[in-house]
């Protein structure tokens, strides 16, 4: 048996662990119901596990279970922070009522109580939680917005010495209809602003001045890339953009934009800027963007279930629900492909004109060889101004695929003219050449160039040892080669790049075992049956 003391040294680690990025496993579920025993030490297994993995729901249920969970603090610390991470703060604050003493002690410990009462607009005294506003990150400028939204209720802001360092989007909100609007509108920044800024700053020029609006809105589409038509449909049809925001709209906004912002900084760990896009959808659930941050995150740790739970949350009248939407397709292009098929479906029914739907379809066409249909959808993208670099690129690959090499490589050509150092058109020019034999020399220089542009990119590499084979230089192409496996291991293409070279250098065994291992990669249908090909011709 382990004693208390070293449970208590293992859960202290896990709490910490708690505060930290996360990664995923393969082997998750099998883990957790192997783990999941009655008794503590297999619950804070399963928990902890639960928690690299950045499953939070899990091991909050998990944990909750525990015998000890009300008299030992480092357990009862682990479930309350478990509660916050997870957007679980009425539970939080709860918790706080047969938690064992200590705990007060958490830097954390009053923020269940501070979003509690943001969500039903009562702004308590900051000396009650100076603490939290002093200490946690961006909470200072969520205690000086309370501050003008008690100025603007008690009508006490006519003193108020408004300059560049109180004049943004948040304050121009708060003091929206008072006699200080010009004012603040007038000192406040309205260049080089965050997504969420600049969607509040639209929804207010929507709402005051329509020729500001529509100048603003073109800027907006061009410098994030969203769909022009989209967002006019969204400001013109959607009647929240056309009222006042209320304080729960902007505080729920201000703790989305906060995580943009901390998100920069060194030291702020996931877990953090998960809380504070989970404040903002419990202040207010119909606010979108939080959804989608809280989705990146988690798709990037590979938490790919969880982050399609965040974004079946947004609403359909959300701005950010086209994009849910688009970004829920490309999880399940990895995790579930014929799901993603049915979805692509009903966005492209929905959403025809959408220019990242397009984008969406085209590259389907692309990967699915229906170049023609692709090439349709990339001029129509390229005549809209819209991602000219990478649409007039993906046309290149199209026309390369529909052996239309001149064409292509002259529109490759104009690109490096214009960019000399775009490393991926580098990389594909270079690797179109050396398949044809066309020039191996520059295209040497090609990839050479891109690979001091990305170094240890694995299928740059590929293509180098590529051409070194090509070139004679066999010894450098077989470890260039390798090195190129060791970065991209399930690369099929790579791998029987490395089986070809061995086949032609009088390595035969190995060849087969490299063609082997080809199989069980990322192979496409057409490749899987050159590599069988040339597996059965070789295998007498």
């Amino acid at each position: 048996m382990f004693s208390m003391k070293i449970f208590k040294l293992i859960f202290l680690f896990t709490v910490i662990s708690l505060l930290m990025s996360c990664t995923n496993n393969s082997k998750h579920i099998d883990m957790k119901s192997n783990l999941d025993k009655g008794s503590n030490f297999g619950r804070f297994l399963s928990t902890r596990y639960s928690l690299k993995l950045g499953d939070i729901d899990f091991a909050s249920k998990l944990i909750s279970k525990s015998q000890n969970l009300h008299s030992d603090l480092t357990l009862a610390e682990l479930n309350f922070n478990s509660y916050l991470i997870n957007g679980d703060f009425d539970k939080a604050k709860a918790f706080k009522l047969v938690a064992p003493n200590g705990l007060e002690k958490l830097s954390m410990y009053d923020l269940p109580d501070i979003v509690i009462n943001l969500k039903n607009e009562d702004f308590l005294d900051s000396k009650d939680f100076k603490f939290i506003f002093n200490n946690l990150p961006g909470f200072k400028m969520v205690y000086e917005k309370v501050h003008l939204m008690k100025l603007v209720e008690t009508d006490s802001f006519l003193n108020f010495d408004v300059n560049e360092n109180n004049s943004d989007i948040f304050s121009l909100l708060i003091f929206e209809d008072t006699e200080l609007e010009n004012q603040i509108y007038s000192s406040m920044q309205k260049t080089n602003l965050s997504l969420i800024e600049n969607i509040l700053y639209l929804n207010y020029l929507n709402r005051k001045n329509s020729k500001k609006f529509n100048e603003e809105i073109n800027n907006f589409s061009l410098r994030f890339n969203y769909d022009i038509k989209t967002l006019d449909i969204y400001f013109n049809s959607n009647k929240k953009t056309k009222e006042k925001p209320n304080h729960k709209f902007i505080f729920a906004n201000l703790f989305s934009y906060l995580s943009i912002l901390l998100s920069s900084k060194k030291n702020i760990p996931n877990s953090y800027l998960k809380i504070l896009n989970e404040i903002s959808y419990y202040i207010e659930p119909s606010l979108g963007n939080s959804n989608y941050f809280l989705a990146e995150m988690y798709s990037n740790e590979n938490n790919f279930q969880i982050a399609l739970n965040k974004l079946d949350r947004i609403n359909e009248d959300s701005f950010m629900f086209v994009y849910s939407r688009i970004k829920k397709y490309k999880i399940l292009k990895i995790i579930d492909k014929e799901k993603s098929n049915l979805l692509l479906k009903s966005i492209k029914k929905k959403y025809p004109k959408n220019s990242e739907v397009l984008s969406l379809m085209a590259n389907n066409y692309r990967n699915q060889n229906k170049c023609n249909k692709a090439i349709n959808i990339y001029d129509e993208l390229i005549n809209r101004n819209i991602n000219k670099v990478n649409n007039y690129y993906f046309k290149a690959i199209c026309l390369d695929k529909l052996n239309k090499w001149k064409e292509a490589k002259q529109i490759l050509i104009e690109l490096l003219s214009k960019d000399p150092n775009n490393a991926y058109v580098l990389n594909y020019l270079s690797y179109s050449m050396a398949i044809r034999n066309e020039d191996l020399i520059e295209a040497k220089k090609l990839i050479t160039k891109a690979l001091k542009i990305r170094k240890n990119n694995g299928f740059f590499l590929d293509t180098l040892g590529w051409i070194q084979f090509k070139l004679n230089d066999i010894d450098n192409a077989v470890r260039t080669i390798q090195l190129a496996i060791e970065l991209e291991p399930n690369n099929s293409e790579i791998i029987d790049h490395l089986g070809d070279i061995y086949f032609k250098i009088g390595r035969k065994k190995e060849a087969i075992y490299e063609w082997n291992r080809a199989l069980t990669g990322n192979a496409d249908d057409k490749l899987k049956k050159n590599v069988k090909s040339k597996i059965k011709k070789h295998t007498k």
